[in-house]
C-alpha cells in the first residue's frame, strides 16, 4: 500500500511552515536543476567535492561559518563549484541517522572566495522538517513541504527527492506557487504552470514551454 505524504497543498502547505523568512542568493531554474544533480551525485563520492587544497579550504571556511547556526542533526558538507565562477558552494546537508526517519530542510550553503579561505554568504535554504515515517505495510509515495525564503524552490529540494527516491511537492510562501521536484526537474504544478508538467516531472517533455 502506498502512503503519500501530502500536506494539502495550498493554504494549508503554507501554514506547518516555521516563522523564519529572509532572501536568500537565488539561481535560474536551470541552473538550480544543474545544482541539484551534481549536489546527488557528488554528495555519494567518498570526498563529497572536497578534492583540491582549495575545496577542501572552502569546506573548513564553511564549518567555521556555520558554527552556532546548525540544528541539532548530523550535516554532511558537499562541496561545489560556484555557477557564476570564481568561487565554490559549500552546502551543509541535515542527514537523519535513524533508519526510516525522513528529513527534509535543515540544509545551508556556504558562498566562497575563490581560494576557499572567504565565506562570502551563508544561506538558510530551508528549515528543518521531520516527517514521520510510513507505517507498517505502508510505502513513501511523495513529501509535501514549504519554504520560506525565496522565490524559487532551492536545489537541495532535488535532493531531498533522490535520497528517498519520491517526488516532493513544495510551496512557495513568497507567491503561495506550487511546484513538483522529481526525476531532476522542477517544474510549477499550480494552476500557472505548464500543463504538461507531469510529462516533464516524469521526463516525458524536455524543455517547460515557453
Amino acid at each position: 500500500m502506498t502512503r503519500m505524504f501530502y500536506v494539502a497543498i495550498g493554504i494549508s502547505l503554507l501554514s506547518v511552515a516555521s516563522a523564519f523568512a529572509g532572501e536568500i542568493r537565488e539561481f535560474d531554474v536551470k541552473t538550480i536543476e544543474r545544482l541539484g544533480n551534481e549536489l546527488t551525485r557528488v554528495s555519494q563520492t567518498p570526498d563529497r567535492g572536497a578534492t583540491t587544497p582549495d575545496r577542501k579550504r572552502a569546506k573548513q571556511t564553511a564549518i567555521a561559518a556555520l558554527k552556532g547556526k546548525l540544528f541539532d542533526i548530523h550535516y554532511d558538507y558537499v562541496v561545489l563549484d560556484d555557477p557564476t565562477g570564481g568561487g565554490f558552494l559549500v552546502y551543509a546537508l541535515a542527514v537523519a541517522t535513524k533508519k526510516g526517519d525522513v528529513t527534509t530542510g535543515g540544509h545551508y550553503r556556504v558562498s566562497t572566495s575563490a581560494d576557499g579561505s572567504v565565506a562570502k554568504r551563508v544561506d538558510l535554504l530551508s528549515q528543518l522538517i521531520h516527517q514521520s515515517p510510513p507505517d507498517p505495510g505502508n510505502q513513501l509515495a511523495g513529501i509535501a513541504a514549504s519554504q520560506i525564503a525565496g522565490k524559487l524552490p532551492v536545489e537541495t529540494w532535488i535532493y531531498s527527492s533522490d535520497l528517498y527516491h519520491v517526488p516532493m511537492f513544495v510551496a512557495i510562501m513568497a507567491d503561495g506557487s506550487i511546484w513538483g521536484v522529481a526525476n531532476g526537474r522542477i517544474v510549477r504544478v499550480d494552476k500557472k504552470g505548464p500543463k504538461n508538467h507531469l510529462d516533464i516531472l516524469n521526463k516525458k517533455a524536455p524543455e517547460v514551454p515557453q
